[in-house]
């Protein structure tokens, strides 16, 4: 019986000798033996006394306790999550795992629009108006003639007229020629079925030659009339019914036109009675004081345009094709609105 307590004894001794060896961190680990539960007096519960676990162990026991209450339903706050979450990422996190900084999303949606704030056309907005110019190297010929002539004769000449001939004379000789262009504006109002229009010019042309003196004056324009001159021409006539401006043609001394609007100054030549005149210069003589004058009351305006532009042909060529297309749309506009089609469309 001896033997047989001694045998168990042994065994008990071999299996309690083995246990610390199992589950051991590492080789190096020192395992300190389990204190004894701590007792105050006048109490009875037992205190826990605290455990000297190595940093290795109370992370392995950490993480065991963490595993053990997975599961459970235990409340944890907005700040504890926060602080695993930042604990539990990765270093090598990638962009979409990790938080974004509002500010730098901010400063990347301003890049994004100034990136897209490209100029957009308004709705309606037409692109600028083209020519063909096909006769660039003789137009550009004429600019320089009609600039050098502009500067050596006609703004000397003009100035020096300006000077002897105070301004309301020369508003009364303006006045006089533009009542002798008559015929031309009421041929034209009667083009473009604008009867309204050659009314109102031949109303017009009646007032200032009876009680204008020949068309010096201009009493159509008081708020009593209140006439206004049609201004209308023949190459407007034609873009009304759709002919295009052609090519740009650039003519000595009259300036800068179209194969279009070349019709027109045909026009102005049958049409105006100074061309009628004898002997056969006068009516140059006329049309050239008649240029002075005009001059002598706009001197400037041609030399900003030029001042302001780096190439001062293409400036003024694009100058007047923008002129003569708005020219043509608000007659356009004023025919559809007088027509009986356009008056049905304003009713609602």
């Amino acid at each position: 019986m001896k033997k047989l307590y001694s045998a168990v004894f042994l065994l008990v001794l071999l299996v309690v000798s083995s246990v610390p060896c199992i589950g051991a961190p590492s080789s190096s680990a020192v395992l300190a033996p389990k204190p004894p539960l701590l007792q105050i007096s006048g109490s009875s519960t037992p205190v826990k006394p605290i455990s000297l676990e190595f940093p290795g162990e109370a992370t392995k026991s950490a993480l065991e306790s963490g595993r053990n209450t997975e599961g459970t339903d235990t409340p944890t706050s907005g700040s504890d999550k926060d602080a695993l979450s930042d604990e539990e990422a990765p270093e090598g996190a990638t962009p979409e795992e990790s938080s974004t900084n509002p500010e730098t999303e901010k400063q990347g949606a301003e890049d994004s629009d100034d990136l897209e704030s490209d100029y957009v056309p308004e709705e309606g907005e037409e692109a600028p108006a083209t020519i063909a110019d096909p006769l660039e190297p003789f137009n550009r010929a004429m600019y320089h003639f009609n600039d050098k002539f502009y500067f050596w004769l006609l703004k000397p000449v003009s100035q020096a007229y300006g000077e002897v001939v105070p301004e309301p004379a020369r508003i009364s000789v303006q006045n006089f020629f533009s009542n002798l262009a008559f015929p031309l504006r009421f041929l034209s109002c009667l083009l473009q079925a604008d009867f309204s229009g050659a009314a109102k010019e031949s109303g017009r042309f009646v007032v200032n030659t009876l009680w204008g003196i020949g068309g010096l004056l201009n009493p159509s324009a008081k708020e009593e009339l209140n006439i206004p001159k049609q201004n209308v021409d023949l190459g407007q006539t034609l873009g009304i019914y759709g002919v295009g401006p052609g090519f740009y043609i650039v003519w000595p001394f009259l300036g800068p036109s179209s194969l279009r609007d070349t019709v027109d100054i045909a026009g102005r030549y049958f049409l105006y009675p100074v061309s009628y005149l004898n002997p056969w210069y006068a009516p140059m003589a006329v049309r050239g004081y008649d240029a002075v004058n005009d001059t002598s009351l706009r001197i400037g305006d041609y030399e900003a345009l030029k001042g302001a532009a780096i190439d001062p042909y293409l400036s003024i060529r694009d100058a007047f094709v923008q002129h003569r297309k708005k020219k043509i749309e608000a007659r356009k506009n004023k025919t559809e609105n007088n027509s009986p089609s356009g008056e049905e469309k304003k009713t609602p």
